[in-house]
């Protein structure tokens, strides 16, 4: 082999090895990049401090650490319950698939017309991840998804959940709020009362009084002003302790129209030390033109009774839906005592 050759096959021999070495390089970064695109889940959720989600329909919170609940949803406690979901999702959202070639087309537009936009940051508002949530798959297993930025999209779920993630994520209005009214500690009650504006003698005023309560009745009357033992009022109040209303509806105009033109039911007052009178005034709802047949006899026998309970809570603003089972058990009357 003469000189010339042999230094043909160096140059061979090294722009090879070169070659090799920016392939693997560029091979590195592209599993990299393709490794980045394929991670939904975020582990940490500690680290989380504002979550922002958004659908194509105008829909949107911003939800932020805080408040009794734990996060605030627009600057108002929001549901504990449907934020223990969405932070599931986040922690556990995993790749299922990678959908077909022929799909990817349909996937993207149903992303670009229906995705939910899904942004978490930190508490120095960094943004850590972000993504769009889509349809389900024919078999209701998966979820369409892309990764901001990302042009491949991906079927995702979350692992032992069944059906659509984005379920879980999408709310609207209300829906967001806490359900919690009555977060009652026991111990710290200053005054307890319920008016019953048509059972007057049921109604009645609890005010504590050293290691007791002072029992009279709210209207003049002849029943009896007496001290009453604190643990008999403490075992009552512990009804009081977590309270859950069943729905917000602030949008039922009609019926809060009405409402506020009758007598109500009950009107039930905790004053708790270092806060402010919280108020629930309650009214009954009825079935109407609810009709069937007596069994016996065969003639139609009108249904309608006591279905629930609504209330007007926080001094009157929010209209809510109550359970008659999870209600009644907190209104006493007088003669409990």
């Amino acid at each position: 082999m003469n000189r010339t050759s042999i230094l043909l096959l160096a140059v061979l021999v090294l722009g090879a090895g070169a070659w090799l070495i920016l392939r693997k390089d560029a091979t590195e970064n592209s599993l990299a990049d393709k490794g980045e695109s394929r991670q939904f889940g975020y582990a940490d959720v500690d680290r989380i401090d504002r979550i922002f989600i958004a659908d194509r329909k105008g829909n949107r919170v911003d939800l932020t650490r805080g408040g009794v609940s734990g996060w605030l949803a627009d600057g108002v406690p929001a549901n504990e319950n449907i934020m223990l979901g969405i932070l599931q999702v986040i922690e556990g959202l995993d790749v299922q698939s990678l959908p077909s070639y022929k799909a990817i087309p349909v996937i993207l537009e149903d992303l670009a017309t229906s995705g939910t936009l899904i942004q978490l940051f930190d508490a120095d508002n960094n943004k850590l991840r972000g993504y769009y949530l889509g349809g389900t798959t024919a078999d209701e297993t998966g979820t369409y998804a892309i990764k901001e930025g990302v042009e491949d999209p991906y079927v995702v779920h979350l692992p032992g959940f069944t059906g659509n993630v984005r379920q879980r994520v999408v709310h609207v209005g209300d829906e967001w709020r806490d359900k919690i009214y009555w977060r009652v500690d026991p111990e710290k009650v200053e005054s307890f009362s319920i008016e019953y504006p048509k059972l007057r003698n049921k109604s009645f005023v609890l005010t504590k009084n050293g290691d007791r309560f002072q029992l009279k009745p709210f209207y003049a009357s002849n029943q009896q002003t007496r001290n009453v033992p604190r643990g008999g009022v403490e075992g009552i109040l512990t009804r009081y302790e977590k309270y859950y209303v069943n729905a917000y509806e602030n949008l039922d105009e009609k019926s809060i129209t009405a409402a506020r033109d009758a007598l109500p039911h009950a009107v039930i007052r905790v004053k708790e030390e270092g806060k402010p009178e919280q108020t629930m005034v309650i009214y009954p709802r009825y079935g109407a033109n609810e009709f069937t047949n007596n069994p016996k006899t065969g003639a139609i026998v009108n249904r309608g009774g006591l279905k629930a309970y609504s209330a007007f809570i926080n001094d009157g603003a929010d209209w809510a839906l109550l359970n008659v089972e999870t209600i009644q058990p907190l209104m006493i009357g007088y003669d409990y005592f």
